[in-house]
């Protein structure tokens, strides 16, 4: 699987893909809505970007935690230069234990390095027994719904997507995303939206919706008339939104 730790003078790049820029953070925070005053987890912070942001957008109190030592330590000088009073935490997502109670849990590609159905679940149960009744869980993963073609389509915008198999539940995919520095090679793991339901139910989320990518405005302004179709009809990344339900 990926290792982060060798990553983390390197990640920060692929914010500046298009896609990520115009379509995943936009559809990201229009999904999310206002957080005004809202206490939020962000698990799989990496490097804090989304959690940042998260905290830009007005959030009371975030807490960002990633498995990744080297990640924690490139967010938590960030916070030392750029202070925007947000906690760290090396923590991982998989141990199911409560770091408090919030609004709204959010992850970005972290439910594509679950192994199993079983660590999906180990997730989401983190998730869940992290927030309060009633909140949200917002995550970006690998779509459930790509195929091969989808995967080649990704190619237009700089990012490699490659199988070794037929893809199915389980299937390692090999990501790499062309940055200015280098490129950054990730493998990522696929799962169908059955076992993503399956497990999600089972660690008590309720409301389960996916939501397809869309394309913020200035997006649309500074590319060409189809240069967002490929991504449209055929985009390699979906967002989950769910609600908890407490007994």
């Amino acid at each position: 699987m990926t290792d982060y730790n060798r990553l983390s003078d390197l990640y920060h790049f692929s914010k500046d893909n298009p896609v990520k820029l115009h379509s995943e953070e936009y559809t990201f925070f229009k999904i999310l809505g206002n957080v005004k005053g809202k206490s939020i987890l962000d698990l799989a912070c990496g490097d804090g970007y989304y959690t940042r942001k998260l905290k830009m957008s007005g959030a009371r109190y975030v807490l960002g935690v990633d498995i990744s030592e080297k990640m924690i330590d490139r967010a938590r000088e960030i916070e030392k230069n750029q202070p925007y009073d947000i906690d760290y935490a090396v923590y991982d997502v998989c141990q199911s234990s409560k770091l408090g109670q919030f609004d709204v849990v959010t992850s970005v590609y972290l439910f594509p390095y679950a192994l199993t159905p079983q660590k999906i679940e180990q997730m989401a149960k983190t998730m869940n027994i992290n927030l309060r009744p009633d909140g949200r869980m917002i995550s970006v993963t690998i779509s459930p719904f790509i195929s091969d073609k989808c995967l080649d389509a990704q190619r237009q915008y700089n990012v490699e997507m490659k199988t070794r198999q037929k893809l199915t539940d389980g299937t390692s995919i090999q990501i790499k995303i062309k940055t200015s520095q280098d490129d950054i090679c990730l493998e990522n793991i696929y799962w169908s939206q059955k076992i993503y339901e399956q497990a999600l139910t089972k660690a008590g989320f309720k409301s389960i919706v996916w939501h397809k990518p869309e394309i913020s405005q200035l997006g649309i302004q500074q590319y060409e008339k189809n240069y967002w179709n490929n991504h449209i009809a055929m985009p390699g990344f979906a967002i989950l939104d769910c609600s908890n339900q407490k007994n």
